[in-house]
């Protein structure tokens, strides 16, 4: 009897989740596919179930960490694992890779690429877009020792995102922000990854450390609370 591919897919946008699906159910037909909204959602199920494969969102709620990989690793270590986000693959795909995700595709690319994707990191190889080898091989294979810098002091941000910024830091949710502000939560997450973005960091509590040291003029003591990051 074949054995099923079994695809545990981590998405909290329902648009994408159901193109993910049907895309999957076209390209791998003998697949089981099973969904979860968040993080803590996603780890549960592999807790209890085995599957071959993690297509995982680092945006969706308890994630924005590398370190998402290794708690997912730490379940289940022979896991495959594709990243599949709109966050900056420029920023990002190489924190992830070198973590131990198998590949990193963005939603920007064609749907064609997540074909390609899922049958590379199915196969047991990684999966990297042209884009990241070309950052890869600009940034680290000329000088492997030479580190990226990136000038933080100037970032700029719009009024909307430090109005999201002090939020994120008083340790709201998305959601909570969204609710608060009047205003979608997909609205709110496409903020928050542009923050995250311009400040090259992965997560708030990450956030919260690179503005105390480099940025204190953007905190408001009587909003933050670091505590509530933990």
């Amino acid at each position: 009897m074949k054995q099923h591919t079994r695809i545990l897919i981590i998405e909290d946008h329902e648009i994408v989740l159901w193109a993910l699906m049907a895309i999957i159910e076209e390209k791998i037909p003998d697949s089981q596919l099973h969904t979860a909204p968040t993080f803590e959602h996603g780890l549960s199920y592999l807790e209890k179930n085995w599957v071959n494969l993690v297509v995982l969102d680092i945006d969706v709620p308890g994630g924005n960490s590398p370190k998402m990989i290794t708690m997912l690793r730490k379940i289940q270590p022979q896991v495959r694992i594709l990243i599949h986000t709109a966050m900056n693959e420029e920023n990002f795909s190489v924190k992830y890779l070198t973590a131990g995700a198998d590949g990193f595709l963005s939603k920007k690319a064609p749907f064609s690429a997540i074909e390609e994707a899922l049958m590379t990191v199915l196969g047991g190889k990684k999966y990297m877009s042209l884009q990241t080898q070309s950052f890869i091989a600009q940034n680290y294979l000329k000088n492997p020792y030479k580190k990226i810098k990136h000038d933080h002091n100037n970032v700029v941000l719009t009024p909307r995102e430090k109005e999201i910024l002090q939020l994120l830091l008083s340790g709201k949710w998305t959601k909570q922000i969204g609710e608060e502000l009047g205003i979608k939560w997909s609205t709110v997450s496409t903020h928050k990854m542009k923050i995250l973005e311009k400040f090259d960091v992965t997560n708030v509590i990450e956030l919260y450390r690179k503005i105390e040291t480099e940025n204190p003029e953007l905190l408001n003591p009587d909003l933050v609370d670091p505590k509530s990051l933990q």
